[in-house]
């Protein structure tokens, strides 16, 4: 190498294997957005999502999805829109969220990771409906943990709203934390686009 060479061949062996490391150069396509329709729109779509909650709807059959706009800054310091994690919406006389039905119902797990009494048999991002098992009273509230089949655990905070007429008992999920109700909303996303694999593609 010259001695007035820029860069030592180490920092251009580094540099090439950045360019042609796959991984670095994957887009991630399910949250980048591109804003076409003039500058104008574009400031006025980032001043909204920097001080409202922005938000995108979609409506297909009897579903409709809501995907929030987040501000980002990257390295650069540059600011860009990013779609988040969507909510999904069933229609009908009421418009409630999309409730995922588990194929078999799920312990909810103490800290620990054993098991309860407590069996998940369908979860939205909003509610989850349990079954009581070894004939305990169904508990005012409680803190616990999701471990579906193949997902990372999930915290989950409910509290009771009503009995229904098949004899599980509805909670309405509180979430404290935003990380944990980000997964959960992940995790419900996931399994969406394996239940309706046609509006996903």
């Amino acid at each position: 190498m010259h001695r007035d060479a820029l860069l030592t061949q180490d920092e251009l062996d580094f540099i090439q294997t950045m360019q042609h490391n796959p991984q670095l150069n994957v887009r991630d396509a399910t949250s980048s957005l591109l804003v076409n329709g003039g500058s104008q729109i574009r400031d006025l779509l980032t001043r909204l999502a920097a001080n409202e909650q922005v938000t995108i709807q979609a409506h297909f059959d009897n579903q409709q999805m809501t995907f929030p706009l987040h501000l980002v800054e990257d390295e650069f310091h540059a600011l860009h829109l990013r779609l988040g994690v969507p909510s999904i919406y069933e229609d009908g006389p009421m418009v409630r969220p999309w409730r995922l039905a588990l194929e078999e119902p799920v312990a909810l797990e103490n800290a620990k990771g054993q098991p309860g009494t407590l069996w998940v048999h369908e979860v939205s991002f909003k509610g989850i409906l349990l079954e009581v098992r070894n004939r305990t009273k169904p508990p005012k509230s409680f803190a616990l943990w999701f471990s579906p089949s193949g997902y990372e655990r999930i915290a989950l905070r409910g509290a009771f709203e009503r009995e229904t007429e098949q004899g599980y008992y509805a909670y309405r999920l509180n979430q404290s934390d935003k990380d944990e109700t980000e997964r959960l909303r992940q995790y419900i996303l996931q399994q969406h686009r394996l239940t309706h694999p046609t509006l996903h593609i």
